[in-house]
């Protein structure tokens, strides 16, 4: 797949829709990690298909699946969905670098080389 480039304008113009997105998969990522059923849908599921514990860890991980798919499609790249860190590929003085963002910043505001991570992070 082709890489998507955003300008700051773009990237920030996604913001709205990322914050609820982002909230949704870490908290679906939460859900599916604290979910004690896990263990016990997996030996019940061999033995009668699963049952309502089932449906529900079939229905976090439906929903994680699309919001997933859903940041794929955009071209924006997650990073640590534990604090909603996502990078946005970018063009800076002819060079690929990436746009930073995460849940609880106003905006997007910084950016860093396509080989370092958020401790690269510089201002724009």
């Amino acid at each position: 797949m082709a890489e998507t480039f955003y300008s700051v304008e773009e990237a920030n113009a996604l913001v709205p829709k990322l914050r609820p997105l982002l909230q949704r998969i870490r908290d679906t990522q939460q859900a599916l990690a604290e979910d004690k059923t896990v263990a016990a849908v997996r030996e019940k599921a061999s033995h009668n298909g699963g049952g309502l514990p089932g449906r529900h860890l079939s229905e976090l991980t439906k929903t994680l699946e699309r919001d997933l798919k859903q940041l794929q499609d955009w071209g924006i790249v997650l990073r640590d969905p534990s604090i909603g860190l996502i990078d946005f590929f970018h063009q800076r003085q002819g060079e690929t670098v990436f746009l930073c963002w995460k849940l609880g910043e106003a905006r997007v505001q910084w950016w860093h080389p396509v080989q370092t991570g958020i401790a690269g992070r510089e201002p724009l």
